[in-house]
């Protein structure tokens, strides 16, 4: 789904019109709920991502990734797997096995970007878009009338249940990866 999909979704739910006067009227507001679900649930979901970059001397700048990294998982060389050290209180990393200037697969759990044209979609499963209407859904009832507020649990219960029902990394090849213990 497209921004304006879950845009247009999230208004036909509440009973207001999605016409384009509406649409721009609660574009700001709604586009700010579903930043706020796309964050939620990719720290549920862990996103993986897997970038090349270039590496110059033994350290590299987490922060020059193209996506906000949370935790590096892994890095490559010609599909050799190399140590690296993480250090919790900068935003390096040091690979020890690296010469002057190398080019290396970084593979990491990132922060999806957030959305701002009607065209951009999430960086989330695209089975997962749905939530992202219940959330939006949710909180903009959550925040009406006292009479209106009672309807928004129903969404955000269904959002948590389909949070609750999620499974990170859901087929990724480390999750099938048989080992010899003996």
């Amino acid at each position: 789904m497209t921004l304006n999909d879950i845009i247009v979704s999230a208004l036909a739910q509440l009973d207001r019109g999605h016409d384009a006067q509406n649409l721009d009227i609660w574009r700001d507001k709604l586009t700010r709920f579903a930043d706020e679900a796309i964050i939620d649930l990719a720290s549920v979901i862990k996103p993986r991502r897997t970038d090349t970059v270039t590496v110059s001397g033994k350290t590299l700048d987490v922060r020059t990734l193209p996506r906000q990294c949370v935790k590096v998982l892994s890095v490559k060389k010609d599909d050799v797997m190399l140590l690296f050290k993480d250090d919790s209180t900068s935003s390096e990393i040091f690979i020890p096995a690296l010469n002057d200037t190398d080019t290396v697969n970084i593979t990491y759990i990132y922060i999806p970007g957030t959305l701002s044209s009607a065209t951009d979609e999430p960086e989330i499963p695209k089975w997962y878009h749905g939530l992202i209407v219940c959330y939006v859904v949710a909180r903009e009832r959550s925040s009406g009338e006292v009479g209106i507020q009672k309807g928004g649990n129903i969404y955000f219960q269904m959002y948590e249940a389909g949070k609750r029902n999620i499974r990170p990394h859901l087929g990724s090849i480390e999750n099938y990866k048989l080992l010899n213990r003996w």
